[in-house]
Parts: C-alpha cells; structure tokens; sequence
C-alpha cells in the first residue's frame, strides 16, 4: 500500500513509537490523525510533525482512554470529520504497577491498553468500511500473555503490573485475530504487529534498554506498506514478517469468549 493521501490514525502519538510512526507517514505524503490525552503536548506533536514533513494538514484529538466517554467522543468526532480511515494503528498503551481502577470501574491496563481500543476499532468501523483497503493495526508485544484466566482478567484476585500488561498484549492479539474473522471477504484486514524492544517511557517503566524510536516506527510503516498485510488477515507480525504467537492466541471459542464478554461490557457504548 502506498501511503500517499492515505487517512491514518495513530492512537497514543504523542510519544514515543506514535509520534515518530505519524512523521515517518507523514512524509510519505498520508494525512496523519495524532492522538493523545494531554492537550499542550497534542499541539507540540502537531507543530512537530507538520515542520518535519511540511504538512500543514495534521489533524489532532485529545481523548484519554481511562475515560470511555472521551473514546466515543472521539470516534463520532473522527466519523463526522472523515469519510474515510484507510489504516488505524492501535499503538497507545501504558504500564501500570499497581492495580488502579478508572471511572468507568475496569482495570486500568485492561481500559487503556485493549478495552479503549475495541471500542474505538467498533465505532470506527463506518469509516474503515469506506476506503477502498483499510487495515487495522494492533500494537501488541512480544511478551503476550501465555495464557488467561477469565476470573482474574483485571487483576482481580492476583495483580502485577508485568502480568496485567502481558495479558492485555495477548488480548489485542485476540482481538485482532476475531475482527479478522469476522471481516473476512470484506474490504478491512485485520492484523497485529510486535514492534521491537525500542526504547520508549512504557518500556523504561518495567524494564530498561531498547532501540531508538525510529526502529518501531519502521516497523509499523513496513506493517502499513506490505503487501502481505495488503492481501492477507489475521497475522502476527515479528521482525517484518508473520511470525506464531502463542498457541492460546489461535483458540477460536477463547477469541469469541473475550469478543462477546467486550461487548457485553461496552453495550451502553455500542449503542
């Protein structure tokens, strides 16, 4: 795919991988969506990005994802704004040592890493559905969970902040997995991608080291560009190419357990 005039909308851009995906593309001529949660650095990202690329055309929105409102907000203003999402990178994340619960009463990592995106991803489906190939992009890890336990899926009997953030990596995995089954034969392919071991303020969180940005944000344009993820939906990718995540990742009634308990629990949102 060729990223010229193609709408993209990086969640969590403000930073990081985010930030530097969005200029990458931008230069390659796609009109950029930048998302964050703080408005001074929203419009410091904005300026950045539009002097990096000479756009003028970057569009931002705030929206924090520890409040779903903002997430619906976001997407009715998105849908009314545009009449396309060619790609959507689901990227924002954050790590959490201790268990905290937002306003909405979910974990905090279960909200902001997966729950916030699956909503997003569900309202902007109207969009996606409008461009002649739209992809979604989940930014997952190579140190997704290994298993899941239903009954503790926020934290709610055992919680550590390498646990909670394992886990909701695997279920964007599971997330992307469904949404590829469910689209099949449609114009919207649905794929996931771990980015490298880059050093950004998540990573420094939890752990330590890592390569420079502009590594992980090559990684994400290569995800955006390929061919492969062009034709085909439902894959992991690793260093470029599809590699397996884990074998729970592939369990077709834990993928529609995980999908049906998320709308269930976002069906006042889903309205």
């Amino acid at each position: 795919m060729n990223l010229n005039q193609k709408v993209i909308l990086i969640t969590g851009s403000t930073d990081g991988i985010g930030k530097e995906t969005a200029k990458q593309a931008a230069i390659k001529g796609a009109e950029i969506i930048i998302h964050g949660k703080d408005q001074q650095r929203i419009e410091n990202t904005k300026k950045e990005i539009e002097a990096f690329s000479g756009k003028v055309n970057v569009f931002s929105i705030k929206a924090d994802f520890r409040i779903l409102e903002e997430v619906c907000k976001m997407a009715d203003i998105i849908n009314e704004r545009f009449s396309k999402i060619d790609i959507l990178f689901n990227n924002a994340a954050g790590y959490y040592h201790e268990r905290e619960i937002t306003v909405d009463g979910f974990e905090m990592s279960f909200q902001v890493n997966y729950l916030a995106h699956f909503l997003l991803t569900q309202k902007l489906i109207p969009v996606l559905e409008n461009a002649e190939l739209a992809k979604i992009l989940n930014v997952s890890s190579m140190i997704h969970g290994t298993s899941i336990d239903f009954d503790n899926l926020q934290g709610e009997s055992k919680y550590s902040g390498n646990s909670a953030y394992s886990l909701s990596k695997l279920l964007n995995i599971l997330h992307a997995y469904k949404l590829s089954e469910l689209t099949e034969g449609e114009n919207i392919k649905s794929n996931c991608l771990h980015p490298g071991v880059i050093e950004t303020k998540l990573l420094n969180a939890a752990w330590s080291g890592g390569a420079p940005v502009i590594e992980g944000a090559e990684n994400l344009i290569y995800a955006a560009e390929s061919s492969v993820t062009d034709q085909m939906s439902g894959l992991y990718l690793e260093n470029r190419r599809p590699m397996q995540s884990n074998p729970i990742s592939y369990d077709k009634e834990i993928q529609t357990k995980l999908w049906q308990f998320s709308t269930e629990i976002l069906k006042k949102h889903l309205l």
